[in-house]
């Protein structure tokens, strides 16, 4: 199997849209669908959202790499895809995230303006500008954030697959439901 990295920069077509989680409505479509599919692929990176521009970064099969680009660049919510990197890679460097959302954007910005840009416009980084970006990806991946982890090369999703905010909607659900039988139960004697 023969391993590469990659990483692109893209403009989302849709007007972004408020949200109470804190993650764009499209762009939480776009991460559910990776993480779901991403494990099975052997695919691991993460993604970046801002200023209604994408930046992301992919690691894995170079044939599910590629299969996977095919698609991002035919989906409707990009326009002017543009790859900025693509090369073999010896090892895997994100191998516990299926796919990492950062929504750092002070961390974002502060790397910005230390390279002298106001505006986050990844098709226009350069290669070292694109190797920061991912260094901040990877180590806001090491220290917290919006992502699944997995534990790559098992038979499937080994670790935090449900975020604490729906464990915990999964817990109160179950109360619940046992509550109602309960009550219910007395009800009938």
């Amino acid at each position: 199997m023969a391993l590469i990295r990659m990483a692109y920069a893209s403009e989302a077509t849709f007007s972004p849209q408020p949200s109470e989680a804190g993650v764009e409505p499209n762009v939480a479509r776009i991460l559910m669908v990776s993480r779901r599919n991403n494990p099975r692929r052997g695919i691991v990176g993460g993604l970046y959202y801002g200023n209604n521009q994408f930046f992301q970064y992919l690691e894995g099969d170079e044939d599910a790499i590629r299969d996977v680009y095919d698609v991002i660049r035919k989906d409707t919510r990009h326009r002017n895809v543009k790859t900025l990197i693509m090369e073999p890679l010896s090892e895997v460097t994100f191998s516990n995230w299926t796919m990492k959302y950062v929504p750092m954007a002070e961390d974002v910005s502060r790397l910005l303006k230390s390279e002298g840009l106001d505006r986050f416009e990844p098709a226009k980084f350069s290669d070292r500008m694109c190797e920061k970006m991912i260094g901040l990806i990877r180590n806001a991946s090491e220290t917290g954030g919006y992502g699944n982890r997995v534990a790559m090369g098992t038979a499937g999703p080994v670790g935090e697959v449900f975020t604490p905010g729906v464990r915990y909607g999964l817990v109160a659900a179950g109360v619940s439901l046992v509550a109602a039988l309960v009550i219910g139960g007395v009800l009938l004697l």
